[in-house]
């Protein structure tokens, strides 16, 4: 395959979101049926028997497993509870393709296709480390993390989309310089590998159109409902951000049906999905309250927002509350 004319992706997972990235993959494919794909997927502690299962979608796909040793040195006890130390897997990707690939689309798992992608091509990363999508569309929200990391380029990026220039980040010697951020344990991250890419990218990037990494945190209720039934409105790539991922049964809506029309076609088709009520926050009380009112459920409106008062109580009291 002829690196330059392929268009390069990457992914980075344990074995517990592969299936999202079998997800993700059909996605990219049904929408690129006339480009020349390859995938690059990273894998941390997962089975042979499952990653075999990845190879079965295509021809396009290539494994790479990763030593444990590379990703143990991260400590992720103050990081966000969904994320796990998987993600800093794409840190040493670039090294890891140094001299095979040259421009790279690195995605995080938990992402749909929805549009040919062949417009990267024009997107001209030749002076830049990469290319990058804004974190939110409010200006407030930017300005907060760039006061909060004392950023210098007046921007604040979301890591889940990069488009890597793989000689420029190896040369400026990207991995090291943000791992010595991230094992420095006395200077604690609100988004760990994110904070420390935007403090070593800065002024070394390319903000891109959001469509290419739109947050599905952005809509509101009503707007998750009816956003896909706008042609005009779809970007390439939806990144489903946040803890309540449309692949847990609870989260019923177009986004979920999205999502298991693409895992049919995977080898996890037949597996149920999972659901969310072990992994729940704080605020996720709240959001359930509010949307079982919404829609009529009024016991267990309360229900939830009893939850969340208590819990609320617990978290200001510091006191166990029975």
């Amino acid at each position: 395959m002829n690196k330059n004319n392929a268009i390069n992706i990457a992914f980075c997972s344990d074995n517990n979101y592969l299936k999202y990235i079998a997800i993700a993959i059909q996605s990219i494919n049904f929408n690129n049926r006339n480009n020349l794909l390859q995938f690059h997927v990273f894998l941390y502690d997962v089975p042979k028997e499952e990653s075999d299962k990845l190879l079965t979608l295509s021809n396009n796909i290539t494994i790479y497993s990763i030593p444990a040793e590379y990703i143990e040195k991260y400590d992720n006890d103050y990081s966000i509870k969904h994320l796990n130390r998987s993600i800093y897997i794409r840190l040493l990707v670039p090294r890891l393709l140094k001299n095979k690939v040259d421009k790279l689309i690195y995605l995080d798992a938990d992402i749909l296709c929805f549009r040919d992608i062949s417009d990267i091509k024009s997107i001209n990363i030749d002076d830049v480390i990469c290319a990058v999508g804004p974190d939110s569309k409010k200006s407030e929200h930017i300005q907060k993390n760039i006061k909060r990391l004392n950023l210098t380029n007046n921007t604040y990026f979301n890591s889940g989309f990069l488009y890597i220039n793989i000689k420029k980040w190896n040369d400026f010697n990207t991995e090291n310089k943000v791992n010595e951020i991230l094992l420095n344990k006395n200077k604690q991250l609100l988004y760990p590998d994110q904070d420390a890419l935007n403090i070593v990218l800065q002024n070394h990037i390319l903000m891109i159109d959001a469509e290419w990494n739109y947050l599905f945190t952005w809509l509101n209720s009503k707007q998750k409902q009816e956003f896909f039934l706008k042609r005009s409105h779809i970007p390439y790539f939806m990144h489903f951000t946040g803890a309540r991922k449309p692949w847990y049964c609870e989260h019923i809506g177009v986004a979920q049906n999205l999502y298991l029309f693409y895992k049919h076609f995977t080898p996890w088709m037949m597996t149920p999905l999972e659901s969310y009520e072990s992994k729940m926050r704080i605020n996720d009380y709240r959001i359930y309250a509010k949307e079982f009112l919404k829609n009529g459920n009024i016991l267990k409106a309360i229900r939830y927002s009893l939850f969340y008062i208590k819990l609320k109580l617990k978290l200001f009291m510091g006191i166990r509350i029975k």
